[in-house]
Order: C-alpha cells, then sequence, then structure tokens
C-alpha cells in the first residue's frame, strides 16, 4: 500500500535511470534548446512559469463546506446518533480523527509540488547530483538533402556554445529517449524545453509536469510524480470518510422511518449524491492502486497511442514497471527524496517482457 515520504528536503538531488550506451539524435545545440545555463536560476524564453497559475482557494473553500454539510447534517437530523455519541466517546473520536485525516491530507496534497521541470533544473544546478556518466551524445543536423549524423563529446559541445556550457544533467536528458527521437517533437512548445520522458505540460498550472498523471481540479493542481502517494492516501481517506458518513445516513432512515417526513426527505436527498461520491471515489481507489503497482500514470494509459515512444509498446507490456515492490518503493520513498527521470526501455526488452508467465516466472516472483 503506498505511503508517504517526508516533506521535501530544501536540497533535492535528481537521479537519471539511463541504460548504458544508449545515444539518441537531438537536434540544435542542447545549450540552446534547454535555455539554461548552470549556475542561473533563469530559463531561457520559458517566461514566468508561476503566471499561468489559477486561483483555486473557491474550489477549496467549497469542498470544506460540503464537508461540514455533509458530515454536520446527519447530527442534526438524528438525535439517536447524538446520544450514542456520550455513551461511546471512543465512537466520536475514531470519526472525528478521520475528518481531520482526510481534510488534513487534501490541503497537503494541494499545497504540494506535483514536481516540475523547472524545479528540477533549479536542483540539479544548485547542488551536486548523481548520474550515469555519458562520455558522449549524438547529434542530428538536418538539412534539405537529409541527415548527417554524427558524435559530438562535452568538450566540443562546450565550444560550439560556450556562453551556455551544458550541465551533465542535461546530456543525461537526452540519452532517455530511444535513438532517433526528434528533438522538435520532444521539446514543449509553451515552456521551450526538452521534457523528459512521461513529462506533459499542463494548461492549468502552465508548466511542464514530471510524470504528468492529470490535473485534479478539486485540489486545484496537477498530480504528478512528487504527490501522486500523496493523492492516493488523499483518496483512500476520503473514500473511507464517505462510506463511514453514508453507513450513518442509512443508519438514520432505518431508525426514523416513522418519523418526520422532513427529515427522512432531507436525509434522502443528501444520500443519494453522497452514493455517486461513493462510486466514484471508489473508481478513482481502484484506478490508482492499479497505476501504482505498475508504474503507469492515467495520461500514458488514455493516450497511450498519441505518445510517441510508447507507439510500439506491446499492449499488455508496463514499460516503466520494475515489479510490484520497486514500483511501490519508488512512489512511496525514492521520488519524495529527489527527482527520479525514467529512461524509456529499449525495443527488445519490451519484447522479452510480452512474453507469456511461465511456472518458473510465478516462482520466481516475475511480477514482483
Amino acid at each position: 500500500m503506498p505511503c508517504c515520504g517526508e516533506s521535501d528536503p530544501p536540497h533535492e538531488a535528481i537521479r537519471v535511470l539511463s541504460q548504458p550506451q544508449r545515444h539518441g539524435s537531438h537536434g540544435s545545440s542542447i545549450g540552446s534548446i534547454w535555455g539554461f545555463r548552470p549556475g542561473s536560476e533563469c530559463l531561457t524564453g520559458a517566461g514566468d512559469l508561476s503566471a499561468g497559475r489559477k486561483p483555486w482557494r473557491c474550489v477549496r473553500l467549497i469542498v470544506m463546506l460540503l464537508h461540514a454539510l455533509f458530515i454536520g447534517a446527519v447530527f442534526l437530523l438524528d438525535p439517536a446518533l447524538r446520544s450514542q455519541i456520550r455513551q461511546d466517546q471512543w465512537y466520536m473520536c475514531l470519526y472525528g480523527g478521520l475528518v481531520l485525516f482526510t481534510l488534513a491530507q487534501y490541503l497537503y496534497t494541494a499545497n504540494s509540488s506535483p514536481g516540475y521541470v523547472a524545479d528540477m533544473l533549479k536542483a540539479g544546478s544548485a547542488m551536486h547530483a548523481t548520474f550515469i556518466n555519458t562520455t558522449t551524445i549524438s547529434k542530428q543536423v538536418c538539412s534539405k538533402n537529409g541527415s548527417l549524423n554524427y558524435f559530438m563529446s562535452r568538450s566540443k559541445i562546450e565550444q560550439h556554445n560556450p556562453q551556455s556550457a551544458t550541465p551533465s544533467s542535461l546530456l543525461q536528458m537526452m540519452d532517455l529517449y530511444p535513438p532517433g527521437s526528434s528533438s522538435r517533437d520532444l521539446t514543449c512548445s509553451y515552456c521551450h524545453l526538452i521534457q523528459p520522458p512521461r513529462t506533459k505540460h499542463c494548461h492549468d498550472c502552465d508548466k511542464c509536469i514530471l510524470q504528468f498523471d492529470h490535473h485534479c481540479t478539486w485540489l486545484g493542481t496537477c498530480i504528478g510524480i512528487r504527490n501522486h502517494c500523496r493523492f492516493w492516501w488523499y483518496i483512500f481517506g476520503q473514500a473511507s470518510l464517505v462510506i463511514w458518513t453514508v453507513a450513518l445516513y442509512i443508519q438514520f432512515l432505518h431508525v426514523d422511518m416513522n418519523g418526520s417526513w422532513l427529515k427522512g426527505l432531507t436525509g434522502l436527498t443528501l444520500l443519494l449524491p453522497l452514493i455517486v461520491i461513493l462510486i466514484v471515489l471508489l473508481i478513482l481507489l481502484m484506478l490508482h492502486t492499479y497505476l501504482a503497482l505498475t508504474n503507469q500514470t492515467t495520461y500514458e494509459i488514455a493516450r497511450r497511442k498519441r505518445i510517441s515512444y510508447l507507439r510500439g509498446v506491446p499492449r499488455k507490456v508496463h514499460p516503466f514497471s520494475k515489479g510490484i515492490c520497486r514500483n511501490l518503493y519508488d512512489l512511496c520513498l525514492s521520488r519524495q527524496k529527489g527527482y527520479v527521470l525514467e529512461a524509456v526501455p529499449p525495443l527488445d526488452e519490451l519484447e522479452a517482457r510480452a512474453r507469456p508467465y511461465t511456472c518458473r516466472d510465478v516462482i520466481c516472483c516475475r511480477c514482483c
């Protein structure tokens, strides 16, 4: 079961999970593509990345008021419940604790960073990061008559563009995509930055999100690499709270069948939307539990055919899955301490994963 780690530390590390001898082809000079200078906190051409963020305080206030409405109404309508609370104080303590946990997790998730590409670049330039060394990268120069592939060492890249010396993090970023990938397809047209794999630009936040899952309107933020675990715990707490509250409403309607019709109609009116909310929450909980176990995102499932590096992946293969245990560890602990950038696995490895399970695979816990 996913669990959240500690809050984000002031200094964050970047880890690039790359395969050895993986050299993609990318157009134009790396420094000009990224528009980034080491030691600087400016992203040239990206603009003010915080300017597009919309105010979500009204939405969060509405969520708080809905909690107060549904929870407070059942206590006002049911006098038997109030007497039960006086007799069994532990009952109120457990229910109140669940309410506080859900609201605290909601605010914690809503105010957390999903993992922005700009923040990752700043963290990489502010401190030493851990990378897998790559001595050379491949560069593709396109012309009207054709294309020319050649290799450039790190020193040659710096000589080619001395004003924007490329840090090792940017060099490693180019190595995460399959060979033959075009930098034009990988560059965000809004931020003017090359996006690492599993990254997407969010138009509501006006930023590129690492391991983008979706933009949650009720939270007012995106769900990405840094807060997906927190979002799972929020859904779990919210679903548990709604289940308990629905049970209280059903208990009230069953006991008060011969009571005031106005109270019964009010309770039934509040119960019906609660059941709809519960169904949606249970579907979300099962979906994101499946995503956590297989290391996938909602965006990758919904737009798999539109993502260039996922088009050739076999249908039943989860390209970024490293086994259930490792997936949960990365979601719960590893990604809370820094930025983990995953390389797209080679096609031969993905085809090997597509083979059917055997008895030996089951004994060796291949899925784990």
